[in-house]
């Protein structure tokens, strides 16, 4: 029974991705940051948010999704051929 009970709460959990707004508790669970980053990255204006009744806040998920999609990593192959590259350069 316990296992089933887990089960649904996982499907709920990722059922309320779907959503198209999200609530902090959402964009928290969503990219697994603290509620204390996620106050932080408002207030110095990292993410765009909405206050449609005054306290509570809310996220657009298209903008949480840009937002997890700044300063993308570079793989270590992309790494490799940069570093080729700037000795070729540097030999001719």
């Amino acid at each position: 029974m316990e296992k089933i009970l887990k089960e649904l709460q996982e499907i709920k959990r990722l059922l309320s991705f779907q959503k198209k707004m999200l609530s902090v508790d959402d964009f928290c669970s969503y990219t697994g940051m603290s509620k204390h980053h996620v106050y932080h990255l408002t207030s110095t204006g990292k993410i765009k948010f909405y206050r449609p009744c005054g306290k509570m806040i809310f996220f657009d998920a298209e903008d949480v999704i840009e937002f997890l999609k700044q300063n993308p990593a570079r793989s270590s192959i992309n790494n490799e051929n940069r570093i080729n590259n700037y000795f070729l350069k540097k030999m001719k």
